[in-house]
């Protein structure tokens, strides 16, 4: 019997599986670190202390729902020719957070791998070292400096999640949401 190419893809949590409206700020972040402070290097915020975790905690609280497309994700995991990989930012003191919302929105057994960055690495640095590491044909993100640092790195084809305020941005491989995404790679 013939083996089933698999299509692996990756999704990145906040903002692609789990809606989040409060990622709109970082267009506003991004050229506060620009224009006031000078910051030309892509970096991110890394919480060292405790109350630094807490109040990230409460920020990541944020993504409350499951996106617009969890549904057809749900459907095309029971497709053999899809494999889906969780590929998550968040830092090590959230994973129980991450896998309390996957427990109770019944998406914790839909993905191959969760994948959560615990060793707290720059979050874009993570990302592609995962991407890599899995093989990835497809990835989907829905930070923009991401997307733009991965483009070329990775392998497969990287997938852009926009919001409102960077919509104008050109980029051949982006989307409003989850769903749109989903079925351009079905």
């Amino acid at each position: 019997m013939r083996q089933v190419k698999k299509l692996r893809v990756g999704l990145d949590f906040d903002g692609v599986v789990a809606y989040n409206p409060f990622r709109v700020v970082r267009a506003p972040i991004k050229w506060f670190k620009r224009e006031i402070l000078g910051i030309r290097r892509l970096t991110f915020f890394v919480p060292k202390n405790w109350w630094q975790r807490f109040l990230w905690s409460i920020v990541h609280e944020s993504s409350i729902w499951p996106a617009t497309g969890v549904d057809l994700l749900r459907i095309m995991a029971q497709n053999p020719h899809f494999e889906f990989h969780l590929i998550t930012a968040r830092f090590g003191f959230l994973k129980g957070n991450l896998y309390n919302w996957l427990e109770k929105n019944d998406l914790k057994d839909i993905f191959k791998t969760i994948n959560v960055n615990e060793n707290y690495e720059q979050p874009h640095e993570y990302k592609l070292r995962v991407v890599k590491q899995l093989q990835l044909d497809y990835y989907v993100e829905d930070n923009l400096d991401v997307v733009v640092f991965l483009r070329d790195k990775a392998r497969g084809k990287v997938f852009w999640i926009y919001n409102f305020m960077d919509v104008r941005h050109p980029y051949p491989h982006k989307f409003p949401y989850l769903k749109r995404a989903l079925e351009e790679i079905k």
